[in-house]
C-alpha cells in the first residue's frame, strides 16, 4: 500500500541522503561528480518542507515527492524512490494521480528531467508526456491531458 505524508523539518537530512541516493549517478554523469558542497548548498537554499512528501510502501519509507502547484501548471519537481521500492508500479501510481489532478483543473503537468537519464524519459513517455522544450542539461517534460493528446 502506497500512502503520502507531509515532510517536516526532521525529515530534512533524509530527505537529502534520498536524493542523494537517487539522483547521484546522474548527477556525476552530468557534471562528473557530486560536489557535496554545492549539492547541499542548492538543497538548503530550495528546500521547502510544504511541498515536500514522504512516500510510503508498506508504512515503510520508500522516497519523496515535491509538487508545487502553480496557477498556470502542476510542476512535478522531485520524484525519488529509493532502489528497494523501484519497480513496484509507486511511481506509476503517484504520476496517474497528478495527471488526475491537472487534468481536473485543466492545467499542464510539466517537469524537468536529467537528459542523461534516458530511462526516466522513458517512462514519462510511457505515462502520456512529451518532451516539448530542453534547458541546460535538462528535458521539459510535459502531459495536457487526454483531450489534448
Amino acid at each position: 500500500m502506497i500512502s503520502l505524508r507531509p515532510a517536516t523539518t526532521k525529515d530534512r537530512d533524509w530527505i537529502y541522503w534520498v536524493k542523494k541516493k537517487t539522483l547521484g549517478s546522474y548527477v556525476v554523469a552530468t557534471w562528473g561528480a557530486w560536489y557535496e558542497k554545492v549539492q547541499r548548498n542548492f538543497f538548503d537554499e530550495t528546500f521547502q518542507e510544504s511541498v515536500i512528501q514522504i512516500i510510503y510502501y508498506d508504512e515503510q519509507p520508500a522516497g519523496i515527492l515535491r509538487v508545487e502547484r502553480r496557477d498556470q501548471e502542476i510542476f512535478l519537481s522531485e520524484i525519488y524512490i529509493l532502489p528497494p521500492f523501484q519497480n513496484r508500479g509507486i511511481g506509476s501510481l503517484l504520476l496517474e494521480e497528478l495527471k488526475t489532478e491537472a487534468q481536473q483543473q485543466n492545467l499542464p503537468l510539466q517537469l524537468t528531467v536529467l537528459q542523461v537519464n534516458q530511462a526516466a524519459r522513458r517512462f514519462y513517455e510511457r505515462h502520456g508526456l512529451s518532451c516539448t522544450g530542453e534547458i541546460k542539461h535538462h528535458y521539459v517534460m510535459t502531459y495536457h491531458g487526454e483531450k489534448n493528446r
